[in-house]
């Protein structure tokens, strides 16, 4: 080993905890507040943390989880919730029992004790001292994570979920059951925020993962019900009839129920359960220009100075599920885990590609696909040179976006640009090699076929 190596495992526990208690320290004092825009031009700590413990007060007055706005108020100020209603039983009950910053600085805690979690499982996985050494360092000290605890937003929930269905697929490619670990991390999405419906045929078509995610999808469908028709945890039902009218009619959707074309007024529509379904369609298609909002689409329409069509923001996600398909039928069980592995890491960045609304913190979830970037490291998965791409550029997101740079200049389009460029270009980079990674896989056994003998 060499002395720089050795000298570097040495030192990486430290930095990591000395950078966590920064981070800590940054969350009472502001340290970090010169890296983020709302930092340093509004007040927004624990803004997205409020609405949580908010939502289960709601339910125990009689009214909607999603009646945010509705008095009494919960903290200084608060962005609507939109997690599943039962997230509001679950983890939102016992916070509500605090004061408002003291829920703040405990829930805190616990996202941080997640990201260590989350960070302790992928790492766990390695033999090799560095490697895990710098999972931890990625997911603890990533500039998102920060600003993910800053704004108390609970993406640390779905990140979570996210690495816990990684390392599940890890460990089944390289021979270790894990149905357990993936269905937790299955669970945790659905009653989160539901990101895995993106890898739903994905993971129906594998039969390595067809049963877990079949008994998940079950309960998910179960546990959604009741929080529709049990007047208690809906208590502004609107219906089961009426929800599966605005199912069927996605343009009365699109206009009546985006939170932000209604000036976050609540119609009774957006009262109902539902809502954390149906604003997903309320918000696709409808990209918001904002410096906050680091999606591709909002990226390319201030770009090129004109909306983007649909449909190119649809590509990544269609890209995806045709590919699902020739994956799911790979003969070879290992080419299939590997390739499996690697699209659904793809999967987790479409929503930056593909949906018009993604903020800073939820970059996040990408440490966890940069942590398994470095655990399939020597396995045969990529090509030397495209292993390190990989890795680099998903690394890159783990470093401070450019607003440093553009801090006391009018914020214009070349400004939100620059603030935007390390997030955006890096992730849409590296979806598209990945999905060329994949193509790779698939062709390999093509060729293998095509050479045996008649």
């Amino acid at each position: 080993m060499s002395t720089f190596r050795s000298r570097t495992i040495q030192a990486l526990p430290w930095i990591t905890a000395g950078w966590v208690l920064v981070e800590l320290v940054s969350l009472r004092l502001g340290l970090l507040n010169a890296f983020f825009f709302d930092a340093m031009h509004a007040d927004v700590q624990g803004i997205d943390y409020f609405c949580l413990p908010k939502a289960f007060l709601n339910l125990m007055a009689g009214r909607s989880a999603y009646a945010t706005f509705d008095p009494p108020s919960y903290g200084a100020h608060l962005t609507w919730y939109l997690s599943h209603p039962a997230m509001a039983v679950w983890l939102g009950s016992w916070l509500s029992a605090f004061e408002p910053m003291t829920s703040y600085g405990i829930y805190t805690l616990l996202a941080l004790a997640m990201m260590a979690g989350c960070a302790w499982m992928l790492a766990s996985r390695s033999d090799d001292a560095l490697t895990r050494r710098l999972i931890w360092l990625l997911m603890l000290g990533a500039f998102p994570t920060y600003w993910m605890l800053f704004v108390g937003n609970v993406h640390a929930v779905p990140v979570l979920a996210l690495g816990m269905i990684l390392a599940a697929l890890f460990s089944m490619t390289y021979g270790r059951s894990s149905e357990t670990l993936l269905f937790t991390g299955l669970l945790l999405s659905f009653f989160s925020k539901p990101f895995v419906l993106l890898m739903l045929p994905l993971l129906l078509l594998l039969k390595e993962t067809r049963r877990t995610m079949a008994r998940a999808l079950g309960i998910y469908a179960v546990v959604s019900l009741l929080f529709e028709i049990v007047p208690a945890l809906n208590p502004e039902a609107i219906g089961l009839k009426q929800v599966a009218w605005l199912a069927f009619h996605p343009a009365f959707v699109h206009e009546h129920m985006d939170i932000y074309a209604n000036h976050y007024q609540l119609n009774v529509w957006m009262r109902d359960n539902s809502i954390h379904w149906f604003n997903l369609i309320a918000q696709s298609g409808k990209p918001i220009v904002h410096v906050d909002v680091y999606s591709l689409p909002v990226f390319l329409q201030v770009l090129t100075g004109a909306p983007v069509p649909g449909w190119i923001c649809k590509l990544p996600l269609l890209l995806t599920l045709v590919f699902s398909v020739p994956v799911a039928l790979l003969r070879d069980q290992r080419l299939r885990m590997e390739a499996a592995l690697l699209l659904t890491m793809a999967i987790s960045l479409t929503f930056f590609l593909s949906y018009p609304t993604a903020w800073e913190y939820q970059y996040a979830s990408v440490m966890p696909v940069a942590a398994m970037l470095l655990l399939v490291a020597g396995r045969g998965v990529f090509y030397e040179r495209s292993r390190w791409w990989l890795f680099g550029l998903a690394a890159c997101i783990a470093l401070p976006s450019l607003y440093l740079f553009t801090e006391g200049h009018a914020i214009s389009a070349q400004i939100m640009l620059i603030i935007w460029v390390d997030r955006v270009l890096p992730v849409t980079l590296l979806f598209v090699l990945m999905m060329v990674e994949v193509a790779r896989l698939l062709w390999r056994e093509r060729a293998a076929l095509s050479m045996k003998p008649a």
